[in-house]
């Protein structure tokens, strides 16, 4: 038996950038549309003005008979209306807010009634193929700058049979950090991403636009409100969260397993951010980042922390903030004390001083 088309692939890869976009899909069918897109797409071939995507397809990956969903004109128009839908991100490039389309025009090819022609928006082609995203990347960046590839996610393509848009959303923001099995983010940055906050204008009461809202995220000011839909923590973990990871990890065969919150962390009496571990599937460690995750270990670094590190910066970046830092010292009962290596105060609370002053890289959203 030949493998379909459709099955060719087990990942579908999209620009990191569309995987921290605000781009709100507000049914589950409009998600798996563009899944469907994703699914017709070569990220690292060559790109296309036009991709096809038939009903066929759609009932396939979904495993659906015609009589138990949609008509293909009701199809029809659900992708029609993924046009009219915008979202925005923002580009660590340039530090800039970016609004965006991902789909441009549909069309029913002339020659299969039940085959929709998908135009790609310019960002669309950027976010769904490799050499489109790095001539922008090569675009935006500020002269005599170095160019820096900003990276992409690979999904599951079994992300399909995951329930809910905004679980969809949470599987995407996850797999983006599947190397390392340990996310940090903004708990607001997350409601965000999945569609629990609106931003309104307390001047003029209305809603702000997709690229505003976005820009919320990171730079609040006080004449806006925050409408949450969600506002207490224990009420989303107990009707989102949980659900959503337990759904995740019921699935053995996914890449993703034994994900769970590893952390909540306050600022004051609330909850500002969030950390998920989970397996990891990192490359082999070489022998020298062995030895620096035994390292670190030892000294009260979380294992999934440390590999977070040893991908972001490497293990001769970490050694070397920890030799121009901190100096090790044995006191006269033989136990060991850190100081600092600028003014040889010692440091009370070695964790603490990891994330705040040796490895900023932990505390980022």
């Amino acid at each position: 038996m030949i493998m379909s088309d459709l099955h060719k692939y087990k990942y579908l890869n999209q620009a990191n950038f569309f995987t921290r976009s605000l781009f709100k899909l507000k049914k589950e069918i409009h998600k798996d549309i563009v899944y469907l897109v994703q699914s017709k797409i070569d990220f690292f071939g060559e790109p296309k003005e036009t991709v096809q995507i038939t009903f066929e397809d759609y009932l396939n990956y979904k495993g659906l008979k015609r009589n138990d969903t949609y008509s293909f004109d009701e199809f029809y128009n659900f992708v029609g209306e993924i046009t009219a839908i915008s979202g925005a991100f923002y580009n660590k490039v340039n530090q800039q807010f970016i609004s965006f389309n991902v789909v441009d025009n549909v069309k029913i090819d002339k020659d299969n009634p039940e085959c929709l022609n998908i135009d790609l928006a310019k960002f669309g082609k950027v976010f769904f193929f490799k050499k489109e995203l790095e001539r922008y990347i090569k675009s935006v960046t500020p002269k005599g700058k170095p160019l820096k590839y900003i990276g992409h996610t690979q999904i599951e393509s079994t992300v399909f049979s995951v329930k809910g848009a905004r679980r969809k959303k949470f599987f995407e923001i996850i797999s983006q950090f599947k190397n390392t099995g340990f996310c940090k983010i903004s708990f607001q940055e997350l409601k965000m991403y999945l569609g629990y906050i609106e931003i309104v204008d307390k001047d003029t009461k209305k809603p702000l636009n997709e690229n505003e809202q976005l820009k919320m995220i990171f730079l609040p000011e006080d004449k806006y409100e925050f409408i949450d839909s969600c506002p207490r923590y224990s009420i989303f973990e107990r009707d989102f969260l949980k659900p959503a990871i337990e759904a995740i990890n019921k699935d053995k065969g996914k890449d993703i397993n034994n994900l769970m919150i590893s952390k909540k962390l306050k600022t004051g009496r609330r909850i500002t951010h969030l950390e998920f571990t989970f397996n990891s599937l990192g490359k082999e460690l070489t022998e020298e980042e062995s030895k620096c995750l035994e390292f670190f270990k030892d000294l009260g670094l979380e294992e999934q922390q440390i590999l977070y590190l040893l991908k972001r910066i490497g293990y001769k970046e970490m050694y070397g903030r920890y030799m121009r830092h901190i100096n090790r010292r044995v006191d006269e009962n033989q136990n060991s004390i850190f100081v600092q290596r600028k003014n040889g105060v010692e440091i009370e609370n070695l964790g603490g001083y990891f994330y705040t002053v040796l490895f900023p890289e932990l505390k980022k959203d």
